[in-house]
């Protein structure tokens, strides 16, 4: 997901700026050639490098029992937790703004930063969450007490993301504590698959 990221998006911003070519507006986009080719060569440069990144990746062998149990619970709270983020934020500041209103104010903090500004808080909440998760049970955090910090943060998250749009209205609130709850629904039976995956490949390995 870096590889593809930062080939992908460098080769469109890198291309752009070498070419002298004005960025596309992605609401009401003009295609030229040279942007369709920047384009496509980006999403194909950017999918060749994440495909290298994944096998590498997957080459490492991880010996130890807990740090792979930990790369699992991460990686699962990573990717559903960008993915709850982005959809409840969405939706919170088209309750709080109106849908037109929502979409003015994303163009106006600038499509690219705006979208790298909710996947990167989503990851980051997503992985303070994941590790939470996995240290719950190794220092004896009770339910109550994960619940808790996982809120904490999903709040300071949203209430942070309504501040730098200048958002007015209270539905920061409601998206703050239902991250927390739908990443709890979703995450651990996706864990547990990954957990007995990686116990089957053990077992056939050995």
């Amino acid at each position: 997901m870096v590889s593809f990221l930062v080939v992908g998006l460098g080769l469109y911003f890198g291309g752009a700026a070498l070419l002298g070519m004005e960025r596309l507006d992605w609401v009401t986009p003009v295609w030229t050639a040279k942007h369709v080719g920047l384009v496509a060569a980006s999403l194909v440069l950017g999918v060749l490098a994440g495909l290298t990144g994944f096998a590498y990746a997957i080459s490492i062998e991880v010996r130890n029992e807990r740090l792979n149990d930990l790369l699992i619970v991460l990686w699962q709270f990573l990717a559903n937790g960008s993915l709850d983020w982005v959809l409840t934020m969405g939706i919170a500041m088209s309750v709080s703004l109106g849908r037109e209103e929502a979409k003015a104010a994303v163009l106006q903090f600038g499509a690219e930063r705006a979208t790298i500004h909710v996947v990167g808080t989503g990851c980051v909440v997503g992985l303070l969450l994941g590790a939470a998760f996995f240290l719950a049970p190794i220092i004896r955090l009770s339910l109550i007490g994960y619940l808790t910090f996982s809120a904490t943060v999903s709040l300071v998250a949203a209430r942070w993301h309504f501040y730098t749009y200048r958002i007015e209205g209270k539905s920061w609130i409601v998206a703050g504590m239902v991250v927390p709850i739908l990443l709890l629904l979703l995450a651990p039976s996706m864990v547990e698959r990954d957990r007995r995956q990686r116990r089957l490949m053990t077992e056939q390995s050995s």
